[in-house]
């Protein structure tokens, strides 16, 4: 359990600091690095919550990926929310 948990905490700082060179070129990026930077991640009991604070930018993602305009860094934090989806869903924390 607890290696899993250090494993979460190494995916949401990961998305953090992916938000974090996101942030100035979109609005949907600063909100959610914003929301994500004032959150102590190890006190968190619900990572749910992190799941709702990065919906929109998950939804620009797919909209950016379906338009196929997904630049590099836009694809590595999709795709660490989309891991982040997966700790969740096999239940691995």
């Amino acid at each position: 359990m607890m290696k899993n948990k250090e494993m979460l905490l190494q995916l949401l700082n990961k998305i953090e600091a992916n938000l974090a060179k996101l942030a100035n070129e979109n609005a949907v990026f600063s909100v959610a690095y914003t929301k994500l930077h004032k959150v102590e991640f190890n006190e968190v009991e619900s990572y749910q919550s992190f799941k709702d604070m990065l919906t929109d930018c998950y939804k620009y993602l797919i909209d950016q990926e379906n338009n196929g305009k997904l630049t590099l860094n836009e694809r590595v934090l999709l795709n660490n929310i989309d891991r982040l989806d997966d700790l969740m869903v096999e239940g691995k924390m």
